[in-house]
């Protein structure tokens, strides 16, 4: 019994080696993308909104824009036009996010995407933003961030989206 525990611990430890060793070669966002796939979730639908069944996620909305659904934090009307307010959120969001990555091809001047990682573990989040030209000559945005992977994010994406509006707001 004693030498089936020891070969047993063994091989548990040699797993453990080995995917430790592989978790610092690949990296760990190589890692991540390898077991969970791509990190981009793509693009909030706003014709059919539909949040994250998790504590994962994070919505804000200029109010008409998201109806239908539960938003985080109510925005307001931007004098910017859609184009400029993306630009200030690019802006924004590098400033507020270490680890981060433009996904998007910048073919629609009023929409952004991002893919940002937490420090430590490189754990993906998209966040995407969208600026909506509103009947009243103002901008509207629609603003979500939500993780690939986890239960809950701790609250982390509602933090970094709070921090870009807020600097929209300065």
């Amino acid at each position: 019994m004693g030498k089936f525990v020891l070969s047993f611990a063994v091989v548990v430890a040699a797993i453990v080696a080995a995917a430790g060793l592989f978790l610092v070669i690949a990296g760990p966002a190589r890692t991540w993308q390898m077991i969970a796939g791509n990190p981009d979730l793509g693009w909030f639908d706003r014709s059919a909104p539909a949040r994250s069944e998790r504590p994962n996620d994070a919505l804000m909305c200029t109010p008409g824009l998201c109806d239908g659904v539960k938003v985080d934090r109510e925005l307001p009307d931007y004098s910017d036009t859609p184009e400029n307010l993306i630009g200030r959120i690019d802006e924004a969001m590098r400033a507020v996010a270490p680890y981060i990555r433009r996904v998007d091809d910048g073919g629609d001047p009023a929409r952004a995407r991002y893919i940002t990682r937490t420090p430590l573990m490189r754990f993906p989040d998209t966040n995407s933003f969208e600026a909506v030209a509103l009947e009243n000559g103002q901008t509207g945005l629609v603003a979500y961030a939500r993780a690939q992977l986890g239960y809950s994010d701790g609250g982390n994406n509602r933090k970094r989206l709070d921090a870009v509006i807020d600097r929209l707001d300065r």
